[in-house]
């Protein structure tokens, strides 16, 4: 994301680059337009270029192929659209391959989205919508559906039409209020399968912040938290790991059925690389019951089953623990001989006693992926979806 004279006014201490004189509007260009330009010319131009001599020079004569350019972030507002259709064309003139990444704003819904949303669909409908939430679990649970090409986004009552060039990347979003514990990590994984499932409309996602020091954070949900010692992947960690696992194919598959209907507790996303024919099929089992699935392949292929999950019965489980929990915190640095009853003090070998039962930081993880082997199957199968797992279940065609 380039910054186009106006900062993120959801962040605070706004500053607009003025535009009211000639002067105003040289130093603009000279500033965030050409900046805009030679970055692309650095990342993608020829060697003999002024910028794509700077990279070679640095050692990387290939070009980067950049493909997409974000410009500004969680913006609203006149001034920033003004500044933005400036960049948008300048960049679209010189390089119209390059695919530019607009802004929904700061939330998933509302004034600011609305009014967003109008202003690109009238002016930037090529361009890729970065779209920013943070919500609780029962929002991720029940918006698994929100990129269907039914559903209304904006005040203008367009849909997330795949007949529009418009597109959307996902460019923050996460459970940011119960700190990375394992039902935060089983409700974002529920959403992703929509995401997946709408990878045609939805062409990119990311997570919340990826690192956070243990003392330090500023942000409740984090991919790894660390401190001088060690690390702690996070529950949240783990089924964006397992799920970054994909073909270069989203197929149609039917829900899981609890008796006649379909079972509201699974949630399920498959994919299949076409080249190898291998098929993976990420799920959730968001209820404390193990389920016995029935897969149909619809084919005569056999495959090599194996299956990787995370399951938890306590969701109140978090792999960092609790934020104070970090080697440096004064709580475990104090003489431990402090504790110790002053009669007891001069005992032999007690100073070696207290500093071995002291308290010391655990770098273990509760939630860590498991992998089950499910052998050779074909055509139906069955396998058995732990209690409130998020997890991959990957066919290998056996050649």
């Amino acid at each position: 994301m380039l910054n186009n004279g106006v900062t993120c006014q959801f962040a605070g201490h706004q500053y607009v680059a003025p535009l009211d004189t000639e002067e105003d509007r040289a130093r603009f260009n000279s500033i965030f337009v050409q900046d805009a330009l030679d970055f692309i010319e650095f990342c993608n131009g020829p060697v003999d270029s002024k910028w794509g001599a700077l990279r070679a020079e640095m050692g990387h004569p290939e070009p980067f192929n950049l493909k997409y350019l974000g410009i500004g972030n969680e913006n609203r507002g006149d001034a920033f659209w003004e500044r933005f259709d400036i960049m948008y064309n300048a960049v679209k003139e010189k390089y119209p391959e390059i695919v530019v990444v607009s802004t929904s704003g700061a939330a998933d819904a509302g004034k600011e989205f609305d009014a967003n949303m109008k202003e690109i669909d009238s002016k930037y409908a090529n361009t890729i919508v970065d779209e920013h939430y943070y919500k609780n679990n029962d929002w991720f649970y029940s918006h698994r559906d929100r990129y269907n090409s039914d559903k209304v986004r904006g005040a203008e009552e367009l849909t997330y039409d795949r007949n529009r060039p418009t597109r959307v990347f996902v460019g923050e979003f996460a459970n940011n209020m119960t700190n990375n514990d394992y039902a935060s990590a089983m409700a974002e994984a529920a959403y992703w399968t929509g995401l997946e499932r709408n990878s045609d409309m939805v062409v990119m996602a990311a997570y919340a912040p990826l690192f956070c020091k243990k003392g330090y954070n500023k942000w409740n949900s984090n991919l790894i938290w660390f401190d001088n010692r060690g690390m702690w992947r996070s529950c949240n960690y783990y089924y964006q790991k397992l799920f970054s696992e994909a073909g270069d194919r989203a197929f149609f598959m039917s829900d899981a059925m609890k008796g006649s209907a379909p079972d509201t507790t699974i949630y399920t996303s498959p994919t299949i690389d076409t080249a190898t024919g291998e098929i993976f099929i990420k799920f959730v089992n968001a209820e404390a019951v193990d389920k016995r699935i029935t897969v149909n392949t619809g084919s005569g292929t056999r495959y090599e089953a194996e299956m990787e999950f995370i399951s938890s019965h306590d969701t109140s489980l978090k792999n960092q623990k609790e934020q104070n929990y970090y080697s440096s915190h004064p709580d475990y640095n104090k003489d431990p001989m402090d504790n110790v009853p002053p009669g007891m003090k001069e005992r032999p070998g007690m100073r070696e006693m207290a500093w071995r039962f002291a308290k010391r930081v655990s770098y273990n993880e509760a939630v860590v992926p498991h992998t089950v082997d499910l052998g050779t199957v074909k055509g139906k199968f069955e396998f058995t979806m732990p209690e409130n797992s998020v997890g991959i279940l990957r066919l290998k065609p056996v050649k």
